[in-house]
């Protein structure tokens, strides 16, 4: 039966065409990255507030125009904004080229995440489209390892071309993968959706704040996903004041700072992935245990990374991987299996406002992070800055490691469906 299914899925041509285009894209997400952090940081020298500044610039416009992309990826036709997203971009990446100042990095930088935020909710959308109900869980599995391989390959990728053929040449060849991912979406059909006026005005008359209220009462209501709510916040503002700040802290290495940091950038994308395909098969001993040993791996690893300045090259090119893959593997052991308790322990009913609430608490504590490591790092130096960052998360799981005993009693994971089922509606009168 398993190879029938997956027989059908590959013989789906829309689907191949769609998923070949995704890969391209995703890969063009990341392939100007280090090279765009090159240019910055190391032809321009930016400084810490710069470089937070271009931080928030790939961040913001993501968290704002997300669920405004999401109405009109419901709207309008998908295939056409899938390749107006592509278009786009490849003409903004030709931009950073040409540009001479850092203001015009931002400008571009909002245009990019603008039209990058309304290529995901199309592309998801066009999915359900065109794939059966049968073949729709390999199909969005397949999606996800696209995502986070492009996380580990296209970093690596970008290290090499910036290092053999520069900073420019890295640009005209990135936006060459936009306008690739653009021609193989000629092959996806248009949309046959046509949207229902039911659909589109259910659930206008709640606030967004109603929205978030209904979804916080749901997580007071289960100790253990709320706790696991303020780790999850709290990891995502002291992560971002360190990773604001890598490339300022690589300027201060002898070598090439730009191979260390395609490397890094790779083995943090693995670490995450290699942990989320285990805590995504594997049942945790319990989510506030994996939740603390997540927070103390990445701690622990944040704060040892500044002491390796200094020491010889080929040292830092061993060393500054293997803690950057802690990293990324100690982020996995906390995401996953967080978004494994909410999805076990919410109703349905309440699961759109709650995963709404989680997404809203993050994104706000990933801005204050870059802001704080800009901040911080002007203040008391990046070595400083990331000593704080990494301490704040051990702290933090230490911490959790101590509570462990007065959460474990109504963990998520560990109760039973019916009585979580229970509860949770009753937290949200």
């Amino acid at each position: 039966m398993e190879e029938e299914v997956k027989e059908g899925l590959f013989r789906n041509k829309p689907y191949l065409y769609l998923i070949a285009s995704q890969i391209v894209s995703n890969l063009g997400d990341w392939l100007d990255m280090l090279a765009l952090m090159a240019l910055v940081a190391f032809k321009w020298n930016a400084s810490p507030m710069e470089m937070s500044g271009v931080m928030l610039c790939i961040a913001v416009p993501m968290i704002l125009f997300g669920p405004i992309a999401g109405v009109y990826a419901d709207k309008f036709d998908r295939k056409k904004l899938m390749i107006l997203s592509d278009i786009i971009r490849a003409i903004v990446v030709i931009g950073f080229v040409f540009a001479t100042s850092l203001w015009h990095i931002y400008v571009l930088l909002i245009l990019k995440g603008m039209f990058g935020a309304l290529f995901v909710p199309a592309k998801n959308g066009k999915l359900k489209e065109i794939v059966s109900d049968d073949h729709m869980q390999q199909a969005m599995g397949i999606s996800a390892m696209i995502n986070n391989g492009s996380k580990i390959v296209g970093p690596m990728l970008s290290g090499v071309l910036v290092s053999s053929i520069g900073v420019t040449t890295a640009f005209y060849i990135d936006s060459f993968t936009f306008i690739l991912s653009a021609l193989l979406l000629i092959g996806v059909p248009k949309s046959l959706y046509e949207k229902d006026e039911t659909e589109q005005h259910e659930g206008e008359k709640e606030t967004m704040l109603q929205r978030m209220n209904g979804g916080l009462n749901v997580l007071k209501g289960l100790p253990v996903l709320f706790y696991g709510l303020f780790i999850l916040s709290l990891a995502m503002l002291a992560i971002q004041i360190a990773d604001s700040q890598i490339m300022i802290l690589l300027r201060l290495i002898e070598g090439d700072p730009v191979d260390v940091a395609g490397y890094a950038m790779a083995a943090s994308g693995a670490g995450v992935f290699i942990m989320s395909a285990i805590w995504s098969k594997k049942q945790p001993p319990s989510l506030t245990f994996v939740l603390a040993l997540g927070l103390s791996l990445v701690g622990v690893s944040i704060a040892i990374t500044p002491f390796l300045i200094g020491l010889p090259m080929w040292v830092i090119n061993l060393a500054f991987p293997t803690l950057f893959f802690m990293v990324g593997a100690g982020l996995g052991s906390i995401i996953v299996p967080f978004n494994v308790g909410v999805q076990k322990a919410t109703p349905v009913q309440y699961s759109g406002r709650v995963f709404g609430t989680i997404n809203s608490m993050t994104m706000l504590a990933t801005i204050i992070g870059m802001l704080l490591g800009g901040v911080l790092s002007q203040l008391l130096g990046v070595t400083v800055t990331f000593i704080i960052s990494g301490a704040l998360l051990l702290v933090v799981g230490l911490s959790t490691f101590g509570v462990k005993k007065l959460l474990e009693s109504r963990d998520p994971l560990a109760e039973s469906d019916e009585r979580i089922q229970g509860e949770a509606p009753s937290a949200a009168n």
